[in-house]
């Protein structure tokens, strides 16, 4: 199956084929379904695309408007989710901010903003107290020899971040582990999410001495590991994604229930993975997951992390 970036230069055939929908089963009312990781996008000319590493990026063919989401949200009983900017507006979060306070009721933002800006705490203070954010995403994997992660000049933006009591994501490869731990040995008043299961790279023969140098984080109880789009990870490209599988296992065992949270990463129209398979994905596929830690990371986990309408 393809992979995000490569769906977004496929023809608008291939476009209009993946929009189908499943019909969606009978939603679990009683447990409680956070999405931490969803990303929106428009082609409105209002919220115009920069993309920091490809100015010469276009727009898709096909939208991933916040009302899409919104219906899946009624259909799967999703009660909270967390928006994450993607990459194509740049450091641009207007977009974000618009979905967002469209639906307080539903929804907490993260934006972007670039970390090698001098500037950087400033932005990161003006879209916490003036838009109502609740984090900022960062992505060092697109900056494999850069060492902005846990340099001097980032102390007084993770200093704020503490003042601010936010929480900051990280897109980050396994050779980059290593600083995010000082930083969080540094500032243990922010949260941090470790997105899409800290990235291994199955392409390697053995992935497993850079990957275990994530392990390394689970002595910070502000730290949580995401273990999601295994579409992402994955080699075979076909679900169930098996080859996933040892991984997520791993950060099960060692991080435990309560450092682990769920994230889909993309509404309807999905083509990677429909809602009702990223749901069994959870609940049947990670068969190793024990009842009551799959409900701490489906949503519980959330609520210790990020402050939701009626969980403030």
């Amino acid at each position: 199956m393809p992979t995000r970036r490569q769906f977004l230069t496929q023809s608008a055939a291939a476009l209009a084929a993946a929009a189908v929908v499943p019909a969606a089963p009978a939603a679990d009312s009683k447990r409680l379904i956070i999405d931490t990781h969803i990303e929106f996008w428009t082609s409105e000319a209002r919220f115009p695309f920069s993309h920091p590493e490809r100015p010469d990026f276009k727009r898709a063919n096909m939208d991933a408007p916040v009302e899409n989401y919104v219906e899946q949200m009624k259909d799967f009983n999703v009660k909270y989710a967390v928006l994450i900017n993607p990459r194509y507006f740049g450091w641009d979060n207007a977009y974000m901010s618009s979905c967002y306070h469209s639906h307080k009721d539903l929804f907490v933002a993260h934006g972007l903003i670039n970390p090698e800006d001098p500037k950087v705490a400033e932005h990161l203070r003006y879209w916490v107290e003036e838009q109502g954010f609740q984090g900022m995403r960062f992505s060092p994997i697109y900056h494999p020899k850069s060492t902005w992660l846990n340099s001097k000049e980032h102390y007084p933006l993770w200093k704020e971040a503490e003042r601010l009591g936010v929480c900051f994501n990280y897109y980050i490869a396994p050779h980059q582990m290593p600083m995010l731990e000082d930083m969080a040995s540094r500032f243990p008043g922010v949260n941090i999410v470790v997105d899409h299961a800290g990235k291994p790279d199955l392409k390697l023969a053995d992935p497993w001495p850079e990957f275990k140098k994530m392990f390394r984080l689970k002595k910070f109880p502000q730290v949580w590991i995401s273990n999601s789009e295994p579409y992402e990870m994955s080699e075979l490209k076909k679900y169930p994604y098996e080859d996933t599988l040892p991984f997520y296992k791993a950060i099960y065992e060692e991080f435990g229930g309560k450092q682990i949270i769920w994230g889909t990463g993309y509404p309807r129209p999905r083509w990677e993975l429909p809602m009702d398979k990223e749901l069994e994905f959870v609940d049947k596929i990670c068969d190793f997951y024990s009842a009551e830690d799959r409900e701490l990371l489906l949503g519980k986990n959330a609520l210790r992390i990020w402050r939701f309408p009626d969980h403030a």
